[in-house]
């Protein structure tokens, strides 16, 4: 590329502000057969840093929680014959954990997989050091 720009294009992660908050709900409407009630984007104003719009919010998320330090565990729910979100988020390490049934109002299948990631390995010592025993 002689021109000296990137051939990547640039993507910028932008906080949920009461400002966007009814541009977010517009594209879920369009994107998702789900709707989501009020509740869900008063709940996204307030998660602050883990609620962002861009196509990196997963990293972002995991990223966040890995920092912090003081999740286990993160779950979500995919619609169970939704193949390629499925192959998406095992990708980055998640696993289903159980089936909900009839999950889903308005949409057919209706039922759900609740997919789990670990952020925490069962026998790794915290910061490398040896666990004490009591």
């Amino acid at each position: 590329n002689k021109g000296g720009e990137s051939a990547f294009s640039r993507i910028e992660l932008g906080d949920v502000t009461p400002h966007n908050i009814k541009q977010l709900k517009r594209l879920n409407q369009v994107i998702f057969p789900v709707s989501y009630n009020d509740k869900f984007y008063k709940d996204v104003l307030e998660v602050g840093e883990l609620a962002k719009l861009g196509t990196k919010m997963l990293n972002h998320v995991l990223n966040i929680c890995e920092k912090d330090g003081t999740f286990d565990n993160i779950y979500l729910h995919v619609q169970i014959n939704n193949e390629s979100a499925i192959d998406f988020y095992q990708r980055f390490g998640f696993q289903i954990i159980e089936t909900k049934k009839n999950y889903y109002k308005r949409i057919e299948p209706a039922d759900a997989h609740v997919l789990q990631k670990s952020l925490r390995s069962p026998c790794a010592a915290p910061s490398g050091e040896l666990q004490k025993t009591e």
